[in-house]
């Protein structure tokens, strides 16, 4: 049940866009105000304002005679938000290399043994939590706040096709080996071999989005 309190569309919000994140409410499934309410022990006010910030946000669609859809989201659109992601996660690294100090690789470095240590008893969600650690750290190494924001801004959508790209243990296994070889390039203050890496694993990363985008819309 959701907490009660004045922010309530807000928490909503953040409820709802999880559950669509990680798969509870799919692509192209109808969200009923009223149901959402139940579930919740709360009004329907602020459920239809958390419906409305999630369509301006794009996460879902209000289809006439329907309702609140979650987005279906295209292959043009992830490729997009991959083009986006691959030049603003290049110039992280140009920036971190320039600021990072030995504590921080050492965190970058622990961050690694644990997505390692996680391979043992996989499971997807916790391999990518760990995945977006690293490369959270990696930003605020970087120590350009709008270079940040923007990137905190892309990471719902990152996500959702993380945990769905990820839950592949073969891909797991590739995103640790490309990981590692960012984190011992930022080691090294390697700048075109860090820069190399990191691209090297957006462009791994766009093309396992695609193949599972593809065979998801196989019948």
């Amino acid at each position: 049940m959701i907490e009660k309190q004045l922010n309530y569309k807000y928490k909503v919000y953040e409820k709802i866009k999880e559950d669509i994140i990680t798969g509870v409410y799919p692509q192209g499934e109808l969200l009923n105000e009223r149901k959402l309410a139940e579930i919740m022990g709360i009004s329907r006010t602020p459920v239809r304002e958390a419906l409305q910030m999630l369509e301006i946000d794009g996460w879902v669609i209000n289809e006439v005679y329907k309702g609140a859809v979650v987005r279906t989201f295209d292959i043009d659109y992830v490729t997009n938000v991959q083009k986006v992601r691959r030049a603003l996660e290049t110039l992280a690294i140009e920036d971190t290399i320039s600021n990072i100090e030995d504590a921080g690789i050492k965190e970058l470095e622990d961050i690694i043994s644990r997505q390692e240590e996680s391979l043992k008893y996989y499971n997807p969600s916790a391999f990518m939590k760990l995945d977006r650690e690293l490369h959270e750290k990696i930003y605020s190494f970087s120590k350009n706040d709008i270079l940040l924001k923007l990137l905190n801004n892309l990471n719902d959508i990152i996500r959702y096709f993380g945990i769905k790209v990820l839950s592949v243990p073969e891909r797991s296994v590739t995103t640790l080996e490309e990981h590692k070889a960012v984190v011992d390039a930022i080691k090294n203050k390697d700048m075109e071999s860090a820069k190399k890496a990191m691209e090297h694993h957006m462009t791994m990363t766009t093309e396992a989005i695609y193949k599972y985008t593809m065979a998801s819309k196989k019948p």
